[in-house]
């Protein structure tokens, strides 16, 4: 990697994240969970990331995330389908018109992907697509904090993608030690009834326990 850093456990945790499972972290995202919500420092490394050319800056338009500790659903096969009419609006009454603001953002560089095996170029395919991507890298950030089996697990969409060309990819897979996919994680934003059924209906087809935050 870069010559000129000394690597702590701290950019081991962080560095292979925004590699293997997210798109991008904000700068609070890293402030709050690596930094105890020291922004300085954290700022001041994430800029020595840059200058070594592991990460990228960028700037994106983003709402401010709800609270995310825990799934709006969570289902299993056998189970009844849910009321999807009452969790569209579990997820859309969340938001309460929150405006689009600018946000500072970090991606992974081709050379940290090249390092880490990841899939990573430096940009964001769908750059409007920014609060759904910061939402993602949020669950994930909850669930390094309580459950780290599951955030260890986790793989990433664009991870993961070969395996469902042509279908729509949930936002996450979680995997056990033979790489099997044994739930899905999904990020619901403010989704509409017609878009949360369609996804379960995803999920039943695969036979998959899933998640939606």
């Amino acid at each position: 990697m870069s010559t000129t850093l000394s690597f702590t456990q701290r950019d081991h945790e962080l560095l292979p994240a925004v590699v293997q499972k997210v798109r991008l972290f904000s700068l609070r995202q890293v402030a709050e969970h690596w930094w105890v919500g020291d922004t300085a420092n954290a700022r001041r490394r994430l800029k020595q990331y840059a200058a070594a050319g592991l990460i990228e800056r960028i700037e994106v338009q983003a709402r401010p995330l709800p609270q995310l500790t825990q799934p709006v659903l969570s289902w299993r096969p056998q189970e009844a389908a849910p009321n999807f009419d009452a969790v569209a609006y579990k997820l859309q009454v969340r938001w309460k018109a929150t405006p689009v603001r600018p946000c500072s953002a970090f991606v992974a560089t081709e050379r940290l992907a090249q390092h880490y095996g990841g899939r990573r170029s430096g940009e964001l395919k769908h750059p409007l697509q920014a609060t759904h991507d910061l939402g993602v890298a949020q669950i994930w950030l909850q669930l390094q904090a309580t459950a780290t089996a599951w955030a260890d697990a986790w793989r990433g969409e664009d991870i993961l993608a070969h395996t469902r060309r042509g279908e729509k990819c949930p936002d996450a897979f979680i995997v056990n030690e033979q790489q099997e996919v044994f739930c899905v994680i999904e990020f619901g934003g403010a989704y509409s009834a017609e878009r949360v059924r369609e996804f379960h209906e995803d999920c039943v087809q695969h036979n998959l326990p899933y998640q939606l935050w």
